[in-house]
């Protein structure tokens, strides 16, 4: 229970709002150009689905889920995205008993940001985390995602 209590206060701490910053209008949404020429280029990025629009009363759907590492070390910031069908109207997180709302910031996108805690060396580090997408209606989707602390 200690163990989902202290995870939960990372996703809590964190979800509590803080939305990505916005794309700067006319600048290139492309990633830098590493400043490591000798290092190995990344994958190519697959691309986002599409949200689906789906009526208000539909099951929700939860279309994808993006951590920005699901092995982050103590002290790293993780960035959470979803997109949901357009009929979702909020998304949780939740570890163990615990959790906490994404920002909303367009239909069907919700996102936030939260600070890894330093977790004692005796605590288990394996955690589960559920996204849980809901319409107005109270209908949820389900997805978990399988995270270690490092």
């Amino acid at each position: 229970m200690r163990v989902a209590f202290a995870f939960a206060c990372l996703l809590l701490a964190g979800v509590s709002g803080t939305p990505l910053p916005s794309p700067t209008p006319g600048a290139s949404s492309s990633p830098s150009p590493s400043a490591n020429p000798s290092a190995n280029p990344s994958p190519t990025p697959m691309p986002t689905p599409t949200i689906l629009m789906l009526a208000p009363d539909a099951p929700p759907q939860i279309l994808w889920v993006k951590l920005s590492s699901t092995t982050p070390r103590a002290g790293d910031s993780v960035t959470v995205i979803v997109l949901t069908s357009s009929n979702v109207a909020s998304v949780e997180l939740r570890v163990g008993g615990f959790g906490g709302a994404m920002t909303k910031t367009d239909v069907g996108h919700f996102e936030t940001i939260a600070q890894v805690p330093k977790l004692p060396i005796y605590m288990v580090h394996n955690f589960s985390l559920q996204v849980i997408a809901r319409n107005t209606q109270g209908a949820s989707a389900q997805q978990t995602v399988a995270l270690h602390v490092r």
